[in-house]
């Protein structure tokens, strides 16, 4: 799979990426000059020098950063969460207007001022991001090529490329928390925040045995059917809740990001546990096929999409901030579909 089309799909269906597209047409609020930098509490004790093991080989820091750019897609969270407020970060999807500060994180901006937006629609703006004049630059939830990290690197700042040991955009959470809190030195904080918002998911599932045994998947109408894969983190929180990924997404070849279908598969989720759906809307099709199936007579699905906010953000972003919104909503729409009954509706859940 391409970078570009792992770009595309890691967050969004073709409806959703439509208008956000047009948007990158104006600079919008990207003002392309550096904004005042906001580096928290200080670094714990001997965090620097450290050196990080990355995709395109390994990064050392010298020294606490004040002006730290984001290229990985949901990587302010954790920073934030740390007591650093980005100077820049890299445009999904959602409200552009918030600047990558989703209702999550809101409480952790402060006083600082809202990072510059940068986007990746046409790779990484390697001329925007030194207008920043940073000292580090990231990249977790991401897909950097070696040509955008070689010319990132020739910046003379340090580079933290994702982890090469997972599928671009596959880099579990939690992992990338606790090198983006490294990172920062403040790795002892970040597992603190890391083990935290684990239990807050282990105490969930321990919840609802019910979830556990049964087959889930995340889907999208995308050329056909796309459902998401094992090393992306909604598919991630699925198994983390106690379900099991559907045999149509295990029983794929290469499937670690993803498993793109003809439409008229969109007939073998008939017995899937709970379809999760991203904007099932968005191709007739493959609505027509879906609500054929037990599975949709039965109530074992719902529909994720635009209209949900914040909340349709937080599903796909998967970061120790957006998590515990997450699962306010989430899970009782996970639980309503999980009982099999057509009579329990699952509750409208907007951010």
């Amino acid at each position: 799979m391409t970078t570009s089309r792992r770009r595309f799909l890691a967050g969004l269906s073709v409806l959703a990426v439509a208008p956000v597209l047009a948007a990158c047409g104006s600079d919008g609020s990207d003002s392309g000059s550096a904004a005042p930098a906001s580096s928290g509490a200080a670094p714990e004790e001997s965090a620097f020098p450290v050196t990080i093991k990355h995709k395109y080989g390994e990064t050392t820091i010298e020294k606490a950063p004040k002006r730290v750019v984001c290229l990985g897609l949901t990587d302010q969270d954790t920073l934030m969460a740390l007591g650093v407020v980005p100077v820049g970060v890299t445009y999904w999807f959602g409200d552009e207007k918030l600047q990558g500060v989703y209702p999550w994180a809101q409480e952790h901006l402060g006083d600082a001022e809202r990072p510059t937006l940068l986007k990746n629609t046409d790779g990484v703006e390697v001329e925007k991001v030194a207008a920043l004049a940073p000292d580090l630059v990231v990249g977790q939830y991401a897909g950097l090529t070696q040509h955008e990290y070689d010319k990132l690197s020739a910046m003379g700042v340090p580079v933290v490329a994702q982890n090469g040991e997972y599928a671009d955009y596959g880099t579990p959470w939690d992992e990338a928390a606790l090198v983006l809190g490294t990172a920062i030195g403040k790795p002892k904080a970040a597992q603190t925040l890391i083990d935290t918002v684990k239990k807050r998911i282990s105490d969930e599932a321990a919840a609802h045995p019910e979830f556990a045994g049964q087959t889930a998947g995340v889907v999208t109408p995308y050329e056909g059917l796309f459902l998401y894969g094992p090393e992306d983190p909604r598919s991630r929180m699925l198994q983390d809740l106690g379900f099991e990924l559907h045999e149509l997404i295990t029983g794929a070849d290469d499937s670690e990001f993803g498993v793109s279908l003809s439409a008229e598969r969109a007939t073998d989720l008939a017995d899937v546990g709970v379809a999760v759906w991203i904007d099932l809307d968005a191709d007739p099709q493959v609505q027509k096929l879906f609500t054929s199936t037990r599975a949709y007579d039965e109530g074992r699905w719902f529909d994720i999409s635009a209209k949900d906010g914040s909340y349709y953000v937080a599903h796909s972003f998967v970061t120790p901030l957006s998590i515990p919104y997450l699962l306010d909503r989430y899970v009782p729409q996970l639980a309503a579909a999980a009982d099999g009954s057509p009579k329990t509706v699952p509750p409208v859940a907007r951010g």
